[in-house]
């Protein structure tokens, strides 16, 4: 909780002047029973208008300065809370930014969206609370003590008890919510997490006839937050009306001494001192009040203060992140003599291993610890999604990478920008190990369309400068050409200004991946990696964007990913990927004659005349 409140600093001047109004409104606060008692003492019941006027005009001047501070204090600390919610937001998007996927996919997507919003909306609420009372709680509480006692200090000696009763209460709340806090905050993401899926699957729950079935499984989610929720908010209500209870039954017996009291002095003197005793028990009775107040108060944050905690060290474990992706201090230019080359070189990677939950496991790991000789080492036993892969991609070539489902296709690919690292072996781009380059080098080099392509509401040209800010409109329309989505674009009615919805919904998928294409096109880059971006769309449309792309982008290294064998048939080099090894390389004329697996593709897709006339000479 100490880092994410760290983030505070930069409000600390609008914090300060929040502390201060807070501290002024609390004095008026005090100051306000003593000149009632001077009301009804020296004005009313001595009757003198003069004083009573005197003392109404103080008042009316402490009420309007403490008016006056409560609002600014209101203003000034809203102002900080909400800027450190704003503050602390932004950290957590700028560092998920930055996260590496394996990162994103151990927390995952639905806890991060939850991070993001509920969590840090906890904190704020429990920023802005504290601000509001964490000095009008210490100057009501000590004020109103001592001055109660100065008072009558019998009275305040027997209302003192109060105190740690409300204390107990407090710690047995804690005791009781705590636990449920933390159920809720995952719920929360669970019941985020089931929402997403029925948005983002609403086809697929429709095609199986699972709505249903979804709406119970939202509905259990639902039921269990709602139920658990009622729990703890019902505890936390019941404070209130516990406390208020035992306040005015305090004050029933405050009045029940001070009477006895009375009846026990000279019947010749009763009255008058039953006089002079009434102002004083009317300012005894609201000082203590404001005590009774201050410490509920304080049961009030500290109940409230698990709740924050929880969201707090969520938001933490984002804060204290570390990417697998660590850029390098020094980085390295590199040569022009190899731009858009890329190069891999016994490239080995495997996932890292899940975080250790089996707690036998972790028992038997302290257990070894106590053995100084004992390896404590935990090993990964993730199988190898790619094994010792190298090849060699130049500008102006076609790089295709094919193979079954599940072979590394994709994982090979996402190692050119560094979504994941190497596990062995180096990567290069433009000559130089990407671990080298710097990130925003690296990004300005390469363009990757992923197969589920995905689009920002906007309009179109939104979309397509989002690869190229300054993108003029003829440069886009260029893109479109190029990319095969001029035909459709200009068919509609405004044209590269039309609207695109969430997730570019009102296009098909052919649609969508041609204008990611076209996006990726603008960029300019040097290396433009496919990943299966052609698997929506027909074999006609296919052959034709394909050899628009060989024919305009002669400088650039192309990196295909495909399933269909008409896709890479005409490509510079194939690789065949069979459970993350390189177990064929060449044309597709060579790898019929010397890869089974390919030869195995290619008879599955196409056809056996496909291999008439082929002479087979195996080198596997």
């Amino acid at each position: 909780m100490k880092k994410v409140l760290s983030m505070l600093k930069p409000h600390s001047k609008p914090l300060v002047l929040s502390i201060i109004f807070a501290t002024v409104n609390t004095v008026m606060q005090l100051l306000l029973p003593f000149y009632t008692k001077e009301i009804m003492d020296k004005g009313i019941l001595a009757k003198d208008m003069e004083k009573l006027v005197q003392i109404c005009l103080i008042m009316l001047g402490f009420t309007v300065i403490g008016i006056i501070t409560s609002l600014l204090n209101t203003y000034f600390s809203t102002r900080t809370s909400v800027g450190y919610a704003v503050t602390l937001r932004n950290f957590i998007f700028e560092k998920v930014s930055r996260l590496s996927q394996s990162d994103i996919d151990k927390i995952g997507v639905a806890s991060l969206v939850t991070r993001t919003t509920n969590d840090v909306r906890q904190v704020h609420d429990i920023v802005l609370s504290t601000l509001k009372s964490l000095i009008p709680i210490p100057i009501m509480f000590v004020g109103g003590l001592v001055l109660a006692f100065k008072m009558n200090a019998k009275l305040a000696r027997i209302a003192l008890w109060s105190i740690p009763v409300l204390l107990v209460l407090a710690v047995i709340l804690i005791a009781v919510i705590v636990p449920m806090f933390s159920k809720i905050q995952k719920l929360v993401d669970k019941l985020n997490q089931s929402m997403r899926e029925k948005i983002s699957g609403i086809r697929v729950i429709r095609a199986f006839n699972k709505t249903e079935y979804e709406d119970e499984r939202f509905s259990k989610t639902n039921l269990d937050l709602t139920g658990i929720s009622l729990r703890a908010h019902r505890i936390m209500a019941g404070l209130l009306p516990i406390v208020s209870i035992g306040l005015y039954s305090l004050i029933c017996i405050i009045v029940y001494i001070s009477v006895s009291d009375a009846n026990t002095l000279d019947p010749i003197t009763q009255s008058e001192e039953i006089r002079s005793a009434i102002p004083n028990m009317y300012a005894f009775i609201t000082y203590f009040t404001l005590v009774i107040t201050a410490v509920t108060s304080v049961v009030s944050i500290v109940v409230s203060i698990p709740k924050a905690s929880i969201s707090g060290k969520r938001i933490k474990v984002i804060m204290d992140a570390v990417s697998d992706i660590v850029e390098s201090e020094n980085p390295v230019t590199p040569d022009e003599k190899d731009k858009g080359k890329v190069e891999f070189r016994n490239v080995t990677f495997k996932h890292k291993p899940l975080p250790e939950k089996d707690t036998k496991k972790k028992r038997s790991l302290k257990a070894k610890k106590k053995d100084k000789n004992a390896d404590t080492t935990v090993k990964n036993t993730e199988p190898f999604t790619l094994n010792n892969v190298s090849f060699v991609s130049n500008p102006g070539e076609i790089t295709a990478i094919i193979g079954i489902t599940g072979s590394g296709k994709t994982t090979l690919v996402n190692l050119i920008p560094r979504l994941y690292d190497t596990t062995e072996g180096e990567v290069l781009v433009a000559g130089v190990n990407v671990k080298d380059l710097s990130s925003q080098e690296l990004e300005d080099r390469i363009a990757v369309i992923p197969q589920q392509a995905f689009l920002f509401s906007g309009t179109i040209a939104d979309n397509i400068r989002f690869g190229k800010e300054d993108a003029t409109d003829t440069e886009i329309w260029r893109a479109l050409e190029i990319a095969q989505a001029k035909s459709f674009v200009a068919a509609m009615p405004d044209g590269i200004e039309s609207f695109v919805s969430q997730a570019g919904k009102n296009f098909s998928g052919g649609q969508k991946q041609r204008l990611a294409i076209a996006r990726a096109i603008v960029k300019g880059a040097e290396i433009c990696i496919f990943d299966d971006s052609f698997s929506a769309l027909d074999l006609a449309t296919d052959a034709r964007l394909r050899a628009s792309l060989k024919e305009n982008l002669t400088d650039t290294n192309l990196i295909i990913v495909a399933q269909r064998v008409g896709t890479v048939i005409n490509a510079d080099r194939i690789i065949v990927l069979d459970n993350g090894n390189v177990v064929g390389q060449g044309t597709h004329t060579e790898l019929l004659k010397t890869c089974s697996t390919y030869r195995e593709i290619v008879v599955t897709q196409l056809s056996e005349e496909a291999l008439e006339g082929v002479e087979i000479n195996e080198q596997e």
